[in-house]
């Protein structure tokens, strides 16, 4: 019988080693304490989620509320006034910078919106960095036709302007807001676009 005090050996590659009660109860409780620390950041992301939906509710428009009239200068130096109610169609609001890693990942999935114009979407870009005054840029995102805004009036900026980036809010053609969106698009996100454009 080992007493608490003996020491256990291991036979590792024809090499011998002791092991103390000491080492052993240190390597336990090593990683007994990564596996807290691990439980820990856990709960500490499903935290830091719960504060950015609750972010992202406090920072963009509620569906059904009114969108006032979207007015601004377009990147060539054009003023732009997007009134609702005098178009059948919808309007899509994407608000993005060309530096925005999670935005030049949407341009993909916004094909399939894009298609949508102009016969039964509009699609208004907001640019509010005004880091993009490429016409290559435009084209190759499927820009060249839209509106492109990259300064809104006093009024238009406290409604559309984007605290959280890339954001997209679309607004149905008596100006409520129907959906907004934050961060990445998933397939999910573009059905749910789709289908309210279709209900238009």
């Amino acid at each position: 019988m080992m007493l608490p005090a003996q020491s256990q050996a291991a036979s590792v590659g024809g090499h011998r080693y002791e092991l103390g009660l000491r080492t052993i109860c240190g390597f336990f409780a090593i990683n007994l304490l990564l596996v807290v620390a691990c439980l820990a950041a856990l709960w500490q992301n499903r935290s830091l989620h719960r504060q950015v939906v609750d972010y992202e509710k406090l920072l963009t428009p509620l569906p059904g509320s009114a969108a006032p009239p979207l007015e601004g200068v377009d990147w060539r130096g054009a003023r732009q006034l997007i009134i609702y109610g005098t178009d059948h169609r919808p309007t899509l609001i994407y608000n993005f910078s060309q530096k925005c890693p999670y935005c030049q990942k949407n341009w993909d999935s916004l094909r399939a919106l894009q298609a949508l114009e102009p016969q039964r979407l509009r699609i208004v870009y907001i640019d509010s960095v005004g880091d993009v005054f490429n016409p290559d840029y435009l084209a190759a995102n499927g820009m060249s036709q839209s509106t492109l805004l990259v300064q809104l009036s006093p009024a238009a900026k406290y409604i559309y302007e984007a605290r959280l980036m890339p954001q997209v809010l679309l607004v149905n053609a008596e100006g409520k807001v129907q959906w907004s969106h934050v961060g990445e698009f998933t397939p999910a996100d573009i059905s749910t676009a789709l289908s309210m454009i279709g209900q238009n």
